[in-house]
This record gives C-alpha cells, sequence and structure tokens, in this order.
C-alpha cells in the first residue's frame, strides 16, 4: 500500500459544514467555486515543499448527486488547484478505474462502505513509480472511499498519495 497522509481544512462542524452542506444539498455552483478557491490556496501553501506532486485527481462524486448539483465539488477544487500550482491532472486513462459503480453512499454504515468498496477494488496494470498523487476530495466520512482510491493509485503505481479535504469527520 503506497505511504498515505491527509490534509483538510478543518472538522466537519459549524460554518465550513454549513458551507458544504449548502453546496451538496442545494446545487450552489457560486460557493463551490468560493471554497474550491480557498482550498486550493490553502492546499498549495501546505503541500508545495512536502516534495514533487506528479498527478492531482478529484474524487469521483457519486453519479446521483452529479445528476443533481449538475458539477462535482471535487473536480473544481482540482482544476482551480491544477490552476494555481501548475500540477497536472491524473490522465484520463487512469480516471477510470476510481469510479463508483453504485449511486450513492448515503445512509451506508461504515461497515457497509469498506466492505462495498473492497468488492469494487479493480486490478489494474501496475506501472514504473508514477510518483506522488494528491487525492482531493471534500468530506471524509469513514474514508472508505478514500481507502478505495488510495488502494486504486497503488495498483497503479504510485508510491506516495496525498489526500486534501475540505473537511473530515472529528472523531467519535
Amino acid at each position: 500500500m503506497a505511504e498515505c497522509t491527509l490534509w483538510s481544512l478543518g472538522p466537519y462542524e459549524g460554518l465550513l459544514k454549513q458551507c458544504i452542506t449548502t453546496v451538496k444539498a442545494r446545487g450552489h455552483k457560486a460557493l463551490a467555486v468560493e471554497l474550491a478557491e480557498f482550498a486550493a490556496e490553502r492546499a498549495y501553501a501546505e503541500l508545495k515543499d512536502q516534495g514533487p506532486i506528479n498527478a492531482i485527481f478529484a474524487v469521483p462524486a457519486s453519479q446521483q448527486g452529479q445528476r443533481f448539483r449538475g458539477f462535482s465539488l471535487p473536480q473544481i477544487m482540482e482544476t482551480k488547484l491544477a490552476e494555481k500550482s501548475g500540477w497536472p491532472s491524473l490522465e484520463q486513462k487512469l480516471r477510470r478505474v476510481y469510479r463508483s459503480s453504485t449511486k450513492n453512499s448515503q445512509g451506508l454504515t461504515k461497515g457497509d462502505r469498506l466492505q462495498r468498496n473492497q468488492a469494487m477494488l479493480t486490478d489494474v496494470d501496475k506501472r514504473a513509480n508514477l510518483g506522488t498523487l494528491l487525492l482531493l476530495d471534500d468530506v471524509v466520512t469513514t474514508g472508505a472511499t478514500l481507502g478505495r482510491c488510495v488502494a486504486q493509485a497503488t495498483m497503479q503505481g504510485f508510491e506516495n498519495v496525498v489526500c486534501f479535504a475540505l473537511a473530515e469527520l472529528p472523531p467519535e
């Protein structure tokens, strides 16, 4: 498994939670762009001196959420961070293995998510060392989705994976 580090703007509570919920539940694209720009600034400030980032990739949104909103908050984050940093986005042919086959994770228990994600791991041709992948997500709740993406990145040949999220659920 690749070495993995998680960075976030803060806990999923208070104003940060309200902003993310407004974007996800109401499809507020202007707020999504503002959050993504802020996240890109913070991510770049935190990660620019941590070593080379060889590719960045937004964790895929659920198909249901994507259809409802018409946009993906992590994808906007990826676009803004690529513009800010000059780091390349993950090439298209490597992106397909990260998409979830299910429509929605909402309401699933942590065990259900972990079991589903284990079943979705797809073996891919391992390449030579691809370096460091930066995964971007909006909220980390159980870590199951990021765990699946880290496993996919390892199988593709990334030695290090850095995850950056707007927020993470505080420990219980």
